[in-house]
């Protein structure tokens, strides 16, 4: 299935990935931190609003075949 990942981390055109149903949330934060060559720890997956864990699977979380993601950096905060 193809599925187009939008960023808001480092900017640049969406990607399109082919994955597999069976794929984790993990495997596909590791392609996305592979092609934009960050760290996978810092990426966090959006679809439909929410926050995906690493352990579903695409097929389980909803994503289908031209379905799109969005991913936002994870920032750290603390006091000023």
């Amino acid at each position: 299935m193809e599925i187009q990942v939008v960023s808001a981390i480092g900017g640049g055109a969406p990607m399109k990935l082919n994955l597999d149903p069976k794929d984790t949330v993990a495997k596909l934060k590791a392609r996305v931190a592979q092609e934009r060559r960050i760290p996978a720890s810092t990426v966090i997956v959006v679809f439909r609003g929410q926050q995906l864990n690493d352990v579903d699977t695409l097929d389980a979380v909803g994503l289908t075949d031209g379905d799109k993601c969005y991913l936002i950096a994870r920032t750290e905060g603390g006091v000023i």
